[in-house]
Order: C-alpha cells, then sequence, then structure tokens
C-alpha cells in the first residue's frame, strides 16, 4: 500500500473515531471573556458570539456592524473572508470546552478595497482543513474586532 494512501486512511480512521476537534490534542483556543464575545487566546481577537440575524444587502450588514454595541466595544467590523476562514479552521481542530459556535448558513464578509462578499466556508467530508468559499443571496453577520 502507497504511504500517501495508508496515511489517507489513517486520518480517516483517526477522526472517525475522535471528531474534528480532537486533531490538535486538548489545547483550548477560545473564551468567553464576557457576555456574547468569544475570544481566541493568542491573537486576542474578539468575535462576536451569536450570528445578527439574515441581512439581505451589502449595506445593511455594515450598517447593523457600525452600530453594534457589545461587551462595552464599539468598533466592530465585518471580518474578512480570510478572518471567517480562520475562526472556522481554528474551531475545528481545537477542543473549546462548553463553547457552542453556530457556524451553518452563509455570513456577510467586508473586504478593504470591495463591496463585500457574502458565503459561508464548506468543510470536506473527511474533516480535513481544506475549505472552499460558497456564495449565497442573504446571510448573517459575526462581527468581529479589532
Amino acid at each position: 500500500m502507497k504511504k500517501s494512501l495508508m496515511s489517507c486512511l489513517l486520518v480517516a480512521v483517526f477522526s472517525s473515531l475522535v471528531g474534528c476537534a480532537g486533531m490538535s490534542g486538548n489545547n483550548v483556543r477560545f473564551a468567553i471573556p464576557s457576555e456574547g464575545i468569544l475570544q481566541e487566546y493568542r491573537s486576542g481577537q474578539m468575535w462576536q458570539l451569536e450570528r445578527s440575524e439574515r441581512f439581505k444587502s451589502y449595506q445593511e450588514a455594515t450598517e447593523y456592524v457600525e452600530q453594534l454595541t457589545l461587551g462595552g466595544y464599539n468598533d466592530w467590523r465585518l471580518p474578512t473572508i480570510y478572518e471567517l476562514y480562520d475562526l472556522n479552521y481554528l474551531f475545528d481542530l481545537h477542543k473549546n470546552g462548553k463553547i457552542v459556535l453556530n457556524r451553518e448558513g452563509n455570513y456577510w464578509s467586508g473586504e478593504k478595497d470591495g463591496d463585500g462578499m457574502i458565503g459561508a466556508w464548506a468543510i470536506s467530508d473527511q474533516c480535513d482543513p481544506e475549505r472552499q468559499y460558497e456564495t449565497g443571496k442573504a446571510g448573517y453577520v459575526r462581527a468581529v474586532r479589532p
């Protein structure tokens, strides 16, 4: 059996036994420092824990984050597609205690040089970090700061 095929089989078996969150051991990466906020330990970046209602336009999504005050902070913004990817990637690969993060559906993102995008990161069948950004028509906001 070729080495790469053996590696794939081992990953598949391991993933089915421990799930996606078990792939990186027991190191917890997220905490809830105050109500409604999720914080990633290493970067210090804060995320809105509960997603917003669904918005049909980029303008509605940006108006929402501009008016958002959460945990005493009012400098929330739309995340980039790369930040959304990193959030999902880190949440998949690390055990996060009792923290539940609803990640289903499409989410608005804000780009520095564009009009924003909407979509969701779809995970592969084997819990690999391989994902694809899928576009959609309406979506939620999960604001980020700074």
